[in-house]
């Protein structure tokens, strides 16, 4: 996924948190022509980094994101950041 844009805040702790917005390609589920179904562009996302370090991350680097397992809150379900790996530059 390529990153297209990047939101910085500081929460009220002081800590610097960062959500990424990226950009790929749709899922062969979502483009199958066969089945009715068709898309144009590209799929768009946010995803919620917190304080994960993206000193290194800059727009238009192909990265890829991999998750921990979901936690269960009384908020509602979550899946950590476990590593952000960088395809391209």
């Amino acid at each position: 996924m390529t990153i297209i844009g990047m939101n910085f805040s500081t929460n009220s702790n002081g800590t610097k948190t960062t959500t990424l917005h990226v950009a790929e390609e749709f899922n062969a589920y979502y483009s199958n022509a066969e089945a009715g179904r068709g898309c144009v562009g590209k799929k768009v996302d946010s995803v919620y980094i917190g304080d994960y370090d993206c000193s290194v991350f800059k727009v238009g680097i192909e990265v890829e994101i991999y998750y921990d397992k979901a936690i269960n809150t009384q908020k509602g379900t979550f899946q950590p950041i476990k590593h952000i790996e960088i395809v391209s530059k």
